[in-house]
């Protein structure tokens, strides 16, 4: 692989060398990051007539079209279309990467609502197994709440179920699917589902970032052996590839000056993450969607913990040198700390002409 992107461990280490030694948390083939921004608020509860695909109209990850933010914020239902497809999760001189995903792109459509808004929902199973949708830390009706044989059938391949709800509390969620979760998630399953708060913290732009953890072999290929002994009786897979929103990326562009709203959500199976903001003391404003009595700083040489499944909100003050470059690290394995990305200053101060970030 790119020699860039070897943060820790073996360059060009084989899946099968990974699978072999799970745990060590050094041994990764790709690591970077991409954040993007959020579409505006979501607002409504009328419903409309058809089912908007829920696919992004644009390459950025996570992204939710037009039509189907307008859905979300008509109360409109949206089509979440599970189904094979390839994707570029490490970029060149490596081929796409097959995988499953909802609306042809990994991670799934972000899907932002109103609080108290209803959020309809039509999965329609294009993959050669059962599945069913999640929502996981939100408060549903059971019958909405995606496990098969307890809460719903499974939905058999060329089928579909629709799922409505009210989202009764703002916060941080991600869907994904409970048939077969360990396969099925690893494959590229998986979303953020925002609720956006009634009165939200003044920040200048938000950002998501969809941790995923993949072990992928030589040629970008994810490894199938999703149930291995090994991991199973290790506590969960570990891969050798991280991902943010799906993508290798070495840099997250911000202003001197800015003030960003970053909502965390981690989408790996058993992999636990550590960041480090070097230079930087964000400010922890809600964990798994709830939010905290009192802000707490986490100050630069701390970390923030996200293990599988978890979410954190951070405000982050980006009062770093105009042109400077400051590291992202993962420190939860002291043998194998490695720079998840650098956030990457312009040249000019937010508000000042030009200056643009590299």
């Amino acid at each position: 692989m790119r020699a860039r992107a070897h943060r820790a461990g073996e360059a060009g280490a084989s899946c099968a060398e990974a699978s072999a030694g799970a745990a060590s948390a050094g041994r990764r083939s790709f690591v970077a990051a991409s954040g993007k921004l959020v579409a505006a608020v979501a607002a409504g509860a009328a419903q409309g007539a058809g089912w908007v695909a829920a696919r992004a109209a644009t390459a950025h990850a996570g992204g939710a079209s037009a039509a189907v933010q307008g859905a979300l914020e008509a109360g409109a239902p949206i089509e979440l279309r599970a189904a094979p497809a390839t994707v570029s999760l490490v970029g060149e001189p490596y081929g796409a990467t097959e995988v499953w995903a909802y609306g042809a792109q990994v991670p799934g459509p972000t899907l932002r609502v109103a609080r108290g808004a209803t959020l309809r929902a039509r999965l329609v199973n294009a993959l050669p197994e059962a599945t069913t949708v999640h929502w996981h830390g939100i408060r549903v009706p059971n019958a909405m709440d995606g496990v098969p044989h307890l809460t719903q059938p499974p939905v058999a391949p060329g089928e579909h179920f629709d799922y409505a709800f009210a989202c009764p509390d703002s916060g941080t969620y991600w869907y994904h699917p409970h048939l077969g979760t360990p396969e099925q998630v690893d494959r590229g399953l998986s979303g953020v589902l925002i609720v956006d708060d009634v009165d939200p913290p003044e920040v200048d732009r938000e950002l998501v970032w969809l941790l995923d953890d993949w072990r992928l072999d030589r040629q970008a290929r994810i490894v199938g052996d999703y149930l291995s002994f090994f991991d199973v009786s290790h506590g969960g897979r570990i891969g050798n590839t991280v991902t943010v929103n799906g993508r290798l990326r070495e840099s997250e562009p911000v202003r001197r000056g800015e003030r960003l709203r970053l909502r965390i959500a981690s989408a790996a199976n058993a992999r636990v993450f550590a960041l480090r903001f070097e230079g930087h003391r964000p400010w922890v404003i809600a964990l798994d969607g709830q939010p905290l009595a009192a802000a707490r700083r986490l100050e630069s040489d701390h970390e923030l913990l996200v293990g599988p499944g978890m979410r954190a909100d951070l405000v982050l003050d980006c009062d770093g040198e105009a042109g400077g470059v400051y590291r992202v690290l993962d420190t939860f394995n002291e043998r194998g700390v490695y720079r998840l990305l650098d956030l990457r200053y312009a040249s000019a101060p937010a508000g000042a002409a030009g200056g643009a970030a590299a």
